[in-house]
């Protein structure tokens, strides 16, 4: 039925990454065990200790193309990808300013790892409103033991990002089969649940998949220059049957997303960058404390001496600074929103908030961990020291979407007074209005 009754599990195998590899369910998985985290305050000092473990792997350039099994093993091992189950479902409850606040730290050590923390919480948010069956209780019981979730949303080719050539068809037997196939499907790869969206002739499908289900395959082919850990490959689909409860009914209205509905991952895409910025600082003056030679005009004993690398890591400490009190502010909202999600000026405020995080850490990210070579030398640039790996990171994890329009929704906004919004409005509010065309009696 699209769900395997597998037992959950997380992939740790010990190869390398090669040019092109698929996930087998007998071959990478093998069990763990989760802890429990009691608060919010034990959540964050866990975070620093596993950030720690994962920074000492990610100071290694050899690991930089490796599939991060050890990584994700020890994100859930902590606890740490447990902590957003609210309290009435068994969980900790975090707050949004705890969870992006764990994304951020993660982040720091290794942007790729980050990412996978991130999508895990976009992709489990839809779980707990989920009708309360026995799946439910099963994909809780998951979460809290561990097992990460993953996405296969996105698609190449096609005339934007929301064109999906994925469908589910309906047979003459009676049953619903998925056939396709997705790429940037971030953490899936090491994930045991995947979730992804397909077109139908009744609408668009949401459907939440177990990694054992039959005709699913799991490809490692991402090759980018960063966020390599990300595992952001391609996910493949051949005549899967998918459960009737995935499938709309005929002539239900479709479920809108909510004004606000992607400030969620777009938080945490802002935590990511920041926890970046934060890490390139970290790795800039640390180098310059322990590495680096002064310049011969300087007069002073050490680089950290010189006057114009003073100034300069106080611009980088400025900018990365911004990207974090944006990031807290815009959490803050985020919890006041949830708890009066119908006000207007607080949905504003929101998007405003997150747009503004996301503009920022953007740029603190890019310029800390480009800029930061013109004060470490020519000698920062060998492969030992592995310190592009920030900048490779913030590059590739920057062109998830065109900051551009963050921008052009919070100018738009103070210029013109046009209420802001998260991208891709215009095309849903199309679909909104051919699917009431469709469904006049809905």
């Amino acid at each position: 039925m699209g769900i395997s009754e597998a037992s959950a599990t997380t992939a740790i195998p010990t190869e390398l990454r090669h040019s092109s590899s698929i996930a087998t369910p007998a071959s990478v998985i093998t069990p763990i065990t989760a802890a429990v985290i009691s608060s919010e305050e034990e959540a964050i000092a866990i975070a620093h200790q596993v950030a720690e473990d994962i920074a000492a792997i990610a100071r290694d350039a050899s690991e930089n193309n490796q599939i991060p099994w050890r990584q994700a093993e020890r994100l859930s091992q902590s606890g740490l990808t447990a902590i957003f189950v609210p309290r009435h479902l068994g969980g900790l409850g975090a707050s949004i300013k705890t969870v992006v606040d764990v994304v951020r730290i993660i982040s720091r050590a290794d942007g790729g790892v980050g990412q996978l923390l991130q999508i895990h919480n976009v992709m489990i948010r839809g779980v707990f409103t989920r009708p309360d069956d026995a799946f439910r209780q099963r994909l809780v019981s998951d979460i809290l033991n561990g097992k990460r979730f993953g996405n296969a949303l996105a698609e190449t080719g096609g005339k934007n990002k929301f064109a999906h050539n994925t469908r589910v068809e309906k047979t003459a037997d009676g049953k619903y089969v998925l056939n396709g196939r997705k790429f940037y499907s971030t953490g899936s790869y090491l994930a045991e649940w995947i979730s992804l969206t397909a077109s139908s002739d009744l609408g668009p499908v949401g459907v939440l998949l177990h990694r054992d289900t039959p005709g699913l395959t799991l490809v490692d082919d991402w090759r980018a220059f960063g966020q390599q850990h990300s595992v952001s490959g391609t996910v493949i689909f051949d005549n899967v049957t998918v459960d009737e409860r995935f499938i709309p009914k005929p002539g239900s209205p479709a479920r809108a997303m909510a004004r606000t509905g992607l400030t969620w991952p777009q938080i945490l895409h802002a935590a990511i960058d920041t926890g970046i910025a934060r890490g390139a600082l970290a790795a800039a003056t640390d180098y310059l404390r322990n590495h680096s030679r002064p310049w011969v005009d300087a007069e002073v004993e050490r680089a950290a001496d010189e006057p114009h690398i003073i100034k300069r890591i106080g611009e980088y400490a400025v900018a990365v600074r911004g990207a974090e009190a944006l990031l807290r502010y815009a959490a803050d909202i985020f919890d006041q929103h949830l708890l009066d999600p119908d006000n207007t000026e607080l949905q504003d405020e929101l998007i405003l908030a997150v747009a503004s995080a996301r503009a920022q850490s953007d740029h603190a990210s890019l310029f800390v961990s480009s800029d930061m070579f013109s004060l470490l030398g020519a000698s920062a640039s060998l492969t030992k020291w592995n310190l592009d790996r920030f900048w490779s990171d913030a590059r590739v994890h920057t062109t998830h979407d065109p900051i551009r329009w963050r921008l052009h929704h919070v100018g738009n906004y103070y210029l013109n007074g046009v209420p802001p919004d998260e991208y891709g409005a215009a095309i849903r509010a199309k679909r909104a209005e051919l699917a009431a065309a469709a469904n006049p009696d809905a």
